[in-house]
């Protein structure tokens, strides 16, 4: 039989052999100052490390530090990197629960970390807080680094000078959904939250608060279909310029499915961070991972799909994930400020299959539109604005809704700083640059731009020579539209557009016109487009700046 010292020999080589897993270690019996030994039924957490922690106070950083090991620098670096924050709250001892808030990057997807490293966190937690503890976890806002910082704080320290430690009955129980649903549904007396607060955009991107017009009316409508039949008409593609709400929506449709389903996971990232994952994944050898954080999802979300043009690699991993997840059944959804006729460059198994899904366009919200996120942001901020105010926003802020989040921004800090309520004169004073910038005049190379931008001309095919469709029916609407909204004349037009009469211009405008009466399809640079269409995608390229 070997003797006690070889036995304590092979432990010792045992605890330098590598980091050891929370799972094995006993719980420990406090019973005073002078016991404090380790249960002899297992191998004990090293005393020093656990001692440091509950001496300073800093069990946060202590899980942190425990969850890196466990976990290894790579795939730590993987899933949370630097920006995992850990919050601890309430007092640590026997009776007392302690309440742990991991706080993780919004861009990964938060239920699928906390299936993973669920059972991870908690046992580490439990060891480090001395007893049962509740975790959370929820995505990192601006808020969430004070919160953290406020609750590291734990109580006085014991009589004994040291906090005591519960004994355990048992492993920590494991969070699981259904047990995080109960925890969230039961009253909690005599206890406060430290929870980080959500923040302004998080709360506003609810699909109740999404204001539905004619301008937008079917993209709601396909985002609607798309969460109540998850996987059935994917992918969905909403394209429209900036400011119409497109990104609002995309957050809105994943807060519906985990509202119906909250055994959902939802994933939304933009086009730049799934391409900065994508490549980090690539050179710190982490791309199982980040293929699984993408493709295990029930509902992926991305915006600005235009993003991935020209990026072959990353559009290789993407199409990837597009057929992972349509081969699994799953809901896709992206949003873009263009459509799928002007996103070739993502290459054509792509495209087609976006063509495959449902495409929504969102215009630049109408009349009615403007008045309802006006008056639907007063309403949430409880700022009363008179109805004559909010038509004047509406009536003279009218490219899109972030210019009328600023005007609300700007009558509110007005009224508070003068200490007045907020009246039409008031408003009229307050948002006399943004009204002019709103209706800034538009020039002849304004208009020339966003023809060449909108079909893939080069920037001097309007002036040239050339009198191919391809070429001469684009020029004959910049034509039609510069007459409609500048203010130049028929000769100055004719000049700008290659040196042409102004009898040109005019036989321009009424072609365009007789097209508008027929609703033809027009041939336009290189494909053939219904004539409303065309305009409406030149001018939505207008208003967008």
């Amino acid at each position: 039989m070997p003797s006690g010292r070889s036995r304590g020999n092979r432990g010792h080589r045992r605890l330098r052999s590598g980091p050891q897993r929370l799972a094995d270690v006993a719980p420990v019996v406090v019973t005073g100052a002078e016991d404090q030994r380790p249960d002899a039924r297992g191998p004990e957490e090293p005393a020093g490390r656990r001692q440091a922690a509950a001496d300073s106070g800093d069990a946060a950083e202590a899980i942190t530090q425990l969850l890196r090991e466990r976990l290894g620098e790579e795939r730590f670096a993987v899933w949370f990197g630097e920006s995992l924050d850990v919050a601890v709250a309430d007092s640590f001892g026997p009776g007392a629960r302690a309440s742990v808030c991991i706080c993780h990057d919004p861009g990964c997807t938060g239920d699928w970390l906390r299936k993973t490293f669920s059972r991870d966190v908690q046992e580490i937690a439990s060891v480090v807080c001395g007893g049962d503890v509740t975790v959370t976890w929820q995505p990192r806002t601006a808020t969430a680094p004070g919160a953290v910082a406020a609750s590291r704080s734990g109580p006085p320290p014991s009589p004994a000078g040291r906090r005591p430690t519960a004994a355990a009955a048992g492993p920590p129980e494991t969070e699981t959904p259904e047990r995080a649903r109960r925890q969230a549904g039961r009253p909690r007396q005599g206890r406060r939250s430290r929870s980080p607060a959500p923040a302004a955009g998080q709360r506003l991107s609810r699909l109740e608060d999404f204001v539905v017009g004619s301008s937008n009316r079917m993209a709601h409508a396909a985002v609607e279909l798309a969460v109540s039949r998850l996987g059935e008409m994917s992918p969905v593609l909403l394209h429209g310029p900036s400011g119409v709400g497109k990104s609002h929506l995309l957050a809105a449709v994943c807060g519906r499915a985990r509202q119906e389903r909250p055994d959902l996971t939802t994933l939304v990232l933009s086009a730049e961070q799934f391409t900065t994952n994508f490549l980090q994944a690539l050179r710190g050898s982490g791309l199982p991972g980040f293929r699984r954080s993408c493709r295990t999802v029930d509902l992926l979300a991305i915006d600005d799909l235009q993003f991935f043009v020209g990026k072959r690699a990353t559009l290789l991993e993407l199409q990837s994930t597009v057929d992972s997840l349509h081969r699994a059944g799953k809901q896709v959804i992206f949003a873009s400020d263009r459509d799928v006729e002007a996103l070739a460059g993502l290459g054509s198994e792509l495209t087609g299959r976006l063509r495959g899904g449902i495409t929504a366009a969102l215009l630049p919200p109408d009349h009615e539109v403007r008045r309802g996120i006006v008056a639907g942001l007063a309403a949430r901020r409880q700022l009363d604005l008179p109805d004559d105010v909010v038509g004047y926003l509406a009536d003279h802020l009218t490219r899109h809704a972030r210019e009328l989040i600023g005007g609300v921004n700007r009558l509110e800090a007005a009224g508070h700083m003068l200490g007045v309520p907020v009246t039409l004169e008031l408003a009229r004073e307050s948002l006399a640059d943004l009204v002019r910038s709103s209706s800034r005049s538009l020039r002849l190379a304004d208009v020339e731009k966003a023809v060449c931008d909108a079909f893939g001309l080069a920037a001097t095919d309007l002036q040239n020579a050339r009198r191919s469709r391809a070429v001469n029916h684009p020029r004959m609407l910049a034509m039609f539209l510069a007459r409609k909204h500048t203010g130049a004349a028929l000769t100055e037009i004719g000049r700008h557009f290659g040196r042409r009469s102004h009898s040109t211009v005019i036989a321009a405008e009424k072609t365009v016109r007789k097209w508008m009466a027929t609703r033809a399809d027009v041939v336009l640079a290189d494909a053939t487009w219904d004539i409303e269409q065309a305009i409406r995608r030149v001018e939505d390229a207008l208003r967008a700046g």
